[in-house]
C-alpha cells in the first residue's frame, strides 16, 4: 500500500512548479495520512530562503518534532518517494529536509547534487534563489570537493543572469551574497546599475532604491579601495547618495500628499534626508531649508493629530478630601498637603507597564512630542522580539506612565488641597520658613532661596517659584549625596572638576541605599527624564513659555518641592502627622462602618 502511494505521489512530484504540485497534493485522494500530507506540502512549497544563513522548512520541522507522529514511517516514505524520477528541485528539497532534521551526510550530498541539477533547467526564480543559497550553505558545511569556490561563483552568476525581474528584494539579498562570495566587483557594479536604471527619478520606492544605492556604494569602495568615512568627497559616491536622497524625497512627497494623517511619516523621511546630507560637504543651505520645512509640517501636524480624552467623576474623592481637611489647623493642613498626598509608587507603575496588553503597548515605541510638534524622545518597545523585557525601554515607559499619573493627580488632589488651604488660611513667610529651617535636605545658605520659592508658589506665581526652586532642588540632591558619602564631582584628564548631572547623582549607590526608591523615581521623572517632565533641562534652556508655568504640571512640581523639603523635617513632621492621624481616626472609623 505504501509503495503504491509513494509511486502516485512521485508522479505528482515530477512537476517542478511548486504551485501545481501543491494543488495536486492537496487534491490527492489516495490513503495519505493527513499530517504526512501537511509535512510533504510544506517541504515542496518551501522557497523563503533569501540568504545562505536562513534555515529552511520551519513549518515542516514543527510537524517533524511532534511526539504523536511516526518519524521512522515518514522518513521511509519520503525516501521511497525520492527514489522515483521526480523533479530535481523536489528531490533536493526532500533530501535537504532530511539532512536538516536528521543531520545525515548522505542526504546533504543528494540535496547538493539535485539543487545543482535543478539550476541547469529553467523554473520559478524563487526556487533558483533557494537552490543557490542552499548549495552555498551545504557545500561549505560538508566541505564539498565538487562545489568549490569557483563553482559557487559561476553558479551565482548563472542565477543572477536568469533573474526575471520578479522580486528586487530577493535579488538584493543575492547580490549581497555574491559580494560575500567575491564575485567579480566590476560585473556586480554593472549588474546593480542596470537594476537601478529600472527606477525613474519620480519613483518613491525608497527602501529598495536605497538598498541598491548602498550596495553600489560598497562595491565602488571595494573597487577603488576607498575608505568608509562619515563625510564623503568622491564624486561617484556623492552621486549615489544623491540618488538615494531623491528617492526618499519622493517617498516624503507621496506620504504628505496621500493623507493628512501621514504628515509624521513625511517628517520621518525628511529627517532621513538631512542625515544623509550631513555626509555630503556643502549641503548646509539644503539642510537649513529642510529644517524649516519640517518645522512648518510639525506645526500643521499638531492641528491634525487625534487626541484621546477621558472624563472621570472625581467629586467623591474631592468631598472626602475636604472632610479630612476641615478639622485641621493651618500647620496641620500644611503637613497634610506636603506629607499625606502621595507620589507614584515605582513598583506599582512598573507592574502597570508590564501588564499592559495590545499591539499599541507591546510592539510600538513610546514617542514624546514637544512644543511645535517636534519629536523630543522616542523609546523602543518594552518587549523584545524574543519576548524578553528591554530594561531601558521599561524605564522610559515607567517614567512616561508616572508623568501622566502626576498630571492627573495634580488636577484632582494637589489643586483642590492647594485652593482649599489658600481659601481658608493666610500662608505667611514665617509658616514656610518654619518648615524649611528644620529640613535637613536644604543646606544652610540656601534656606532663604527655598523659602522665597515656596512663598511665590503659595501666591500663585509658579513662574518665579520654579525658576528659584528647580536649581535649588538639584543642589539639595547633591547635598544629600555628599551626606551619604558620595562624591558629586568628576575630574577630567586635565584635572578640572565638573559637577555630576542630577541623573548621575541619583544613580550613586550611597544615594540609592539612603533615599526611598519612590522618591528617586519621582526626582528622575520630574527633573531628568525626557519621558517625564524633564524640568531641569526645560527651565535651564528656556524651553517653556509663560503659559507652561500656569499649568497643572507647574503646580505639581512646586508641590513636589514642598513635599521634598517636608520629607526631611524629622520631629516637626512626626508631631504633625501624629496630630492629624488622631483627628482623622474617628472619620476613618466612620467610613469603615459605611
Amino acid at each position: 500500500m505504501a509503495e503504491k502511494m509513494a509511486e502516485q505521489i512521485a508522479e505528482i512530484l515530477k512537476e517542478p512548479n511548486f504551485q501545481t504540485a501543491e494543488k495536486a497534493l492537496t487534491d490527492f485522494c489516495g490513503p495519505m495520512d493527513g499530517e504526512f500530507r501537511n509535512l510533504l506540502v510544506d517541504i515542496i512549497v518551501e522557497r523563503w530562503i533569501d540568504t545562505p544563513k536562513d534555515v529552511p522548512f520551519s513549518y515542516a520541522r514543527s510537524i517533524w518534532n511532534r511526539k504523536d507522529i511516526n518519524r521512522e514511517e515518514y522518513q521511509a516514505l519520503l525516501e521511497e518517494i525520492r527514489s522515483y524520477p521526480i523533479a530535481p528541485i523536489n528531490k533536493a528539497k526532500i533530501s535537504d529536509f532530511l539532512w536538516v532534521v536528521e543531520n545525515d551526510f548522505s542526504n546533504a550530498k543528494i540535496a547538493e547534487t539535485a539543487y545543482c541539477e535543478h539550476l541547469k533547467n529553467t523554473g520559478a526564480f524563487a526556487d533558483h534563489i533557494m537552490a543557490i543559497n542552499r548549495i552555498l550553505f551545504i557545500s561549505k558545511k560538508i566541505r564539498s570537493k565538487e562545489i568549490n569556490e569557483e563553482v559557487r561563483k559561476n553558479l551565482l552568476i548563472k542565477v543572477l543572469e536568469e533573474y526575471d525581474n520578479s522580486s528586487h528584494a530577493k535579488i538584493g539579498y543575492l547580490i549581497k551574497t555574491a559580494m560575500e562570495e567575491k564575485v567579480d566587483t566590476g560585473y556586480l557594479i554593472s549588474y546593480v546599475e542596470n537594476i537601478s536604471k529600472t527606477y525613474d527619478d519620480n519613483s518613491c520606492d525608497a527602501l529598495l532604491i536605497g538598498k541598491f544605492c548602498d550596495l553600489l556604494e560598497e562595491l565602488y569602495c571595494r573597487k577603488n579601495n576607498w575608505q568608509k568615512k562619515k563625510c564623503i568627497t568622491e564624486l561617484k559616491l556623492i552621486a549615489i547618495r544623491r540618488r538615494k536622497i531623491q528617492a526618499i524625497r519622493m517617498e516624503a512627497e507621496y506620504a504628505g500628499a496621500s493623507s493628512k494623517g501621514n504628515l509624521m511619516r513625511k517628517i520621518h523621511y525628511l529627517k532621513e534626508v538631512i542625515q544623509l546630507l550631513k555626509t555630503i560637504q556643502g549641503t548646509e543651505e539644503e539642510r537649513k531649508a529642510l529644517l524649516q520645512e519640517i518645522a512648518q509640517i510639525e506645526e500643521a501636524s499638531l492641528s491634525e493629530m487625534m487626541v484621546w480624552s477621558d472624563k472621570q467623576d472625581a467629586s467623591g474623592i474631592v468631598k472626602e478630601l475636604f472632610r479630612q481637611l476641615e478639622d485641621l489647623d493651618k500647620e496641620e493642613a500644611l503637613c497634610y498637603f506636603a506629607s499625606f498626598l502621595p507620589i507614584p509608587v515605582r513598583e506599582k507603575v512598573k507592574n502597570q507597564v508590564l501588564n499592559r496588553t495590545g499591539i499599541l503597548n507591546t510592539i510600538f515605541p513610546a514617542a514624546i512630542l514637544g512644543k511645535g510638534g517636534k519629536l523630543i524622545a522616542k523609546s523602543r518597545p518594552v518587549k523584545k522580539p524574543d519576548g524578553t523585557i528591554d530594561e531601558g525601554a521599561l524605564k522610559d515607559n515607567m517614567e512616561r506612565t508616572a508623568a501622566m499619573e502626576m498630571d492627573y493627580f495634580a488636577q484632582i488632589l494637589v489643586r483642590n488641597t492647594f485652593e482649599y488651604i489658600r481659601s481658608r488660611f493666610v500662608i505667611e513667610e514665617s509658616d514656610v520658613k518654619k518648615i524649611v529651617d528644620v529640613s535637613c535636605a536644604i543646606p544652610e545658605g540656601r534656606k532663604e532661596s527655598y523659602t522665597k520659592g515656596l512663598m511665590f508658589g503659595f501666591s500663585g506665581d509658579f513662574l518665579t517659584a520654579l525658576s528659584i526652586l528647580i536649581p535649588q532642588i538639584e543642589n539639595a540632591v547633591r547635598y544629600l549625596a555628599v551626606e551619604c558619602g558620595e562624591p558629586v564631582y568628576n575630574m577630567n584628564e586635565e584635572g578640572i572638576e565638573e559637577v555630576k548631572p542630577m541623573h548621575a547623582v541619583l544613580e550613586l549607590e550611597g544615594v540609592k541605599e539612603s533615599l526611598d526608591e519612590d522618591l528617586i523615581f519621582a526626582l528622575n521623572t520630574i527633573f531628568c527624564s525626557k519621558f517625564g517632565f524633564n524640568m531641569r533641562n526645560n527651565v535651564a534652556h528656556g524651553m517653556l513659555d509663560d503659559q507652561a508655568f500656569q499649568s497643572f504640571k507647574a503646580l505639581y512640581i512646586w508641590w513636589f518641592a514642598l513635599k521634598f523639603c517636608y520629607l526631611f523635617c524629622g520631629k516637626l513632621q512626626e508631631e504633625n502627622r501624629s496630630k492629624i492621624n488622631k483627628k482623622l481616626k474617628p472619620l476613618m472609623e466612620k467610613n469603615k462602618k459605611l
